[in-house]
């Protein structure tokens, strides 16, 4: 997309937008393939860690991410779904930051249909034990070992689906920020309850 088509062009920045979230999902090396998830803990206290996009609807305005059920953002999520993704590209550097609504699938459709394309290596993933972020006395993965052909045992992939989960994103709001050097912009785009769009430009 020709850079005259978004620079001072709010529906062009809203096109880029998604077409930026569109490629993270389909490009592994893409660096927005990898934002930011910051959630609110117990205490009130901003937690951000990297989260890797699975899949991008851009007509539901939804972005899918796979996590251990057992994991903290999990917990955090379900107490304040209300939280925040922020991806970066640094070439050229655009930052989106998405206000989004998280809710979190277990053993439903959902989860199974992702769990059926899901090649053996990664399933291995959500074998660790004990659960994620529990503390070690020695350096470890916490998964048994495995290589990069490994596939779980029958009872291994149960107990691994049992850890599984996709947590679903809707988008309410979308920031985005670019910064050529011919000039700063930034933009806000902000959904209310019936899908009404409201777009504005922003002091960068």
């Amino acid at each position: 997309m020709d850079e005259n088509e978004f620079y001072d062009d709010l529906a062009g920045t809203l096109e880029r937008s998604w077409r930026l979230l569109e490629t993270a999902v389909a490009d592994p090396a893409s660096p927005a393939r990898t934002p930011v998830l910051i959630s609110v803990d117990a205490d009130g206290l901003a937690q951000g860690r990297t989260v890797v996009l699975r899949d991008f609807n851009r007509q539901q305005r939804q972005l899918k991410v796979y996590t251990d059920v057992r994991s903290a953002k999990v917990a955090q999520l379900r107490a304040q779904p209300n939280c925040t993704l922020v991806g970066y590209q640094p070439d050229p550097m655009i930052q989106l930051r998405l206000n989004t609504r998280a809710v979190i699938h277990h053993d439903n459709e959902l989860t199974r249909d992702a769990w059926t394309v899901m090649p053996g290596p990664n399933r291995c993933n959500y074998l660790t034990d004990p659960d994620p972020g529990s503390l070690s006395v020695e350096p470890t993965d916490g998964r048994p070992v495995i290589t990069a052909e490994s596939v779980p045992t029958q009872k291994e992939n149960e107990i691994a689906y049992s850890h599984f989960s996709v947590i679903v994103f809707t988008v309410n709001e979308l920031e985005w920020l670019y910064l050529p050097r011919r000039g700063h912009r930034r933009a806000q785009f902000i959904w209310d309850e019936a899908d009404s769009l409201q777009s504005h430009w922003l002091i960068p």
